[in-house]
C-alpha cells in the first residue's frame, strides 16, 4: 500500500461503526496466527495445542500490559466470584473450542478451512442473543436483529458450507 491508500484505509475504518472496524482489523490480525499453526507443526514439530498455550499466554500478557499502560489496571480485578466464573468459562468452553480449532488448523488440507467452520457459530450467537434477551431481559440487552442481517448470516453460513467442501458432499448425495 502506498501512503495515500493507507490514509484512505484509516479514514474508511474511522467512518465505520466501531464494532465493524475493530472486527475487520481483528480479521486481518488473526491471519498470521492461523498460518503459523501448520508452519510450526510442519517445520518445528510444535503441537497445535502447545502453540495455542503460548499464543494465548502472549495475548494475555499483551492485553494486561495495555490496561496497565493506559492507567486502567484496576479493571483487571473485579469481584472474585465474577473472575472465577470467567475462568470457568475459559477452562471449559474456551479450552474446548480453541483447542479443537487450533488442532484442526494444524491438520486441515488448508489452514483457512477450520476458521471458516468455526465462524459459523455467529449464526447461533445471533439467534441465542435474541432468545436470551427475550427470556431474561434483566440480564441481556436486546440486540439488533432485523431480517436483513439474519438473511446475511444465512447466506454467509451457506457460503461457509461451500468453502468447506459442501459442493462435493452434495454431489455425492445425488450420485
Amino acid at each position: 500500500m502506498n501512503n495515500l491508500s493507507c490514509v484512505q484505509a484509516v479514514y474508511i475504518l474511522g467512518t465505520m461503526e466501531l464494532w465493524l472496524s475493530k472486527a475487520l482489523v481483528a480479521m486481518v490480525a488473526i491471519v498470521p496466527a492461523f498460518l503459523a499453526i501448520p508452519f510450526f507443526r510442519a517445520n518445528y514439530g510444535v503441537d497445535p495445542l502447545v502453540f495455542l498455550l503460548w499464543y494465548f499466554a502472549g495475548t494475555t500478557v499483551s492485553i494486561a500490559l495495555f490496561f496497565l499502560a493506559s492507567g486502567r489496571g484496576q479493571v483487571l480485578i473485579s469481584d472474585g466470584w465474577i473472575v472465577l466464573i470467567i475462568i470457568a468459562i475459559g477452562l471449559t468452553f474456551g479450552a474446548l473450542a480453541n483447542g479443537l480449532l487450533f488442532q484442526s488448523v494444524g491438520i486441515a488440507p488448508n489452514p483457512g478451512l477450520p476458521p471458516v467452520i468455526y465462524e459459523s457459530a455467529s449464526m447461533l450467537v445471533f439467534v441465542f442473543s435474541v432468545l436470551l434477551a427475550r427470556l431474561f431481559p434483566e440480564f441481556f440487552t436486546m440486540p439488533i436483529s432485523d431480517l436483513g442481517r439474519f438473511i446475511g448470516l444465512i447466506i454467509t453460513v451457506i457460503g461457509l458450507y461451500f468453502v468447506a467442501g459442501g459442493l462435493e458432499h452434495l454431489k455425492s448425495l445425488f450420485s
